[in-house]
């Protein structure tokens, strides 16, 4: 951008480009070198991680989702420089794809993906001592094994964990860089059904039988989940369906198509309420508390039909042995009348329908039973019993 190509400015301008150009001629020099020499000790790799946001936790598929940004710091020395500043060089990605850089997957992930809006996330930094920066930013998604046995009072640990793909501990050691701190997390991470309790980083050595030992790294975190949610969309409206259900302790016996359509429609209710529980869940073989809950409350439900049909039952047997009872009695009656010219007695006892010979006492004791099953026991042993096992499913 000089006037004069003959101008002082253009004369340091070219001498400042050729000293560039000279650092960037040795380090091309290195780009025809593809593998890092790994003859010798291995190779120290610091690993550090800052998340930048936990993107979602799927219960049916047992996974989550992350976005973070992956660090690797080691030291080159075929990519030192002489500087007089002191100042570290940056590139981009195009440069990343002919050095030697550490081939760290992730273990147990589904789907990863670096980002490249507007460009590819990456940045490698290289000092003039030979220490390398490489920096990328991904999203990764990967497996999270996860216990529904107490579901929804559970909480999850979950772990996302790197590794070398290539190189054993042999060739290549990596480590977090700051212990501890390595790992940074952005306070506005949040989600709608978990309260992120804690983060932590840990190392181990992984085998394989056919390779050898490799450094991983772990990133674990606690997740416990909100109740509240589960509380207004599953223990209240099942709640509500078993009390309902007793509303038809307190309707009339003969009101067959009232008490039945109730029972019924509870019933119907607590198997969508079941079934939508279960949508939601992965196919998994125990039992989980929520199970437990709603399987109890459809019991409940279930045996208040279960009762008015013994009550329904048995009031049918009372009344057809009380049909038997007055024609009984008609038929003394009517002899009586025969006999002793009763005529008065007769048209009485046919008015009122009251059985003769001592038959009013069994009559008043079939009623007492049937009033005790269809309303004393179920309004006082239903709400009790639930109200037990709802507490110790709580519990």
């Amino acid at each position: 951008h000089c006037p004069q190509p003959s101008s002082e400015c253009c004369q340091s301008s070219a001498r400042g480009g050729s000293l560039r150009f000279r650092r960037l001629g040795s380090l091309l020099m290195y780009l025809f070198m593809m593998e890092f020499c790994l003859i010798g000790p291995a190779i120290p790799v610091g690993v550090d991680v800052q998340v930048e946001s936990l993107d979602s936790i799927s219960e049916v598929d047992m996974d989550f989702t992350m976005t973070l940004y992956l660090r690797h710091y080691w030291k080159d020395e075929r990519l030192s420089f002489t500087s007089s500043t002191n100042k570290s060089m940056t590139f981009d990605g195009r440069l990343v794809k002919k050095i030697w850089v550490p081939d760290v997957f992730f273990v147990h992930s589904k789907r990863s993906f670096i980002h490249d809006t507007t460009t590819d996330n990456i940045m490698l930094r290289v000092f003039p001592d030979g220490h390398v920066l490489y920096s990328l930013r991904v999203t990764v998604t990967a497996a999270c094994n996860m216990d529904f046995s107490r579901f929804p009072l559970d909480s999850q640990t979950c772990s996302l964990e790197l590794e070398s793909y290539a190189y054993t501990d042999e060739d290549l050691m990596l480590y977090w860089k700051s212990g501890d701190e390595s790992l940074s997390i952005d306070d506005r991470i949040s989600l709608s059904q978990f309260l992120i309790q804690k983060f932590h980083t840990t190392s181990r050595l992984a085998f394989y039988s056919s390779t050898g030992w490799y450094n991983r790294l772990y990133i674990n975190f606690t997740l416990r989940r909100h109740i509240f949610f589960f509380l207004l969309q599953t223990y209240f409206p099942a709640t509500l369906m078993v009390m309902l259900s007793w509303v038809s302790f307190w309707i009339d016996r003969r009101a067959v198509p009232a008490r039945v359509s109730l029972g019924i429609t509870t019933v119907l209710t607590m198997s969508t309420i079941i079934t939508g529980v279960n949508a939601s869940m992965p196919r998994v073989s125990y039992i989980k508390a929520v199970d437990i809950y709603l399987w109890v409350s459809f019991v409940f439900v279930f045996l208040s039909v279960l009762e008015y049909a013994a009550v329904n039952y048995l009031s049918t047997v009372q009344d057809r042995r009380e049909r038997k009872m007055r024609e009984r009695a008609r038929s003394q009656v009517c002899f009586s009348a025969l006999t002793k010219g009763c005529g008065d007695r007769w048209r009485k006892l046919s008015q009122q329908g009251t059985p003769a010979c001592g038959s009013q006492g069994k009559q008043n004791r079939m009623s007492t039973s049937t009033a005790f099953l269809d309303y004393i026991f179920p309004r006082l042993y239903f709400e009790v019993q639930f109200l037990l096992s709802g507490g110790i499913c709580a519990i």
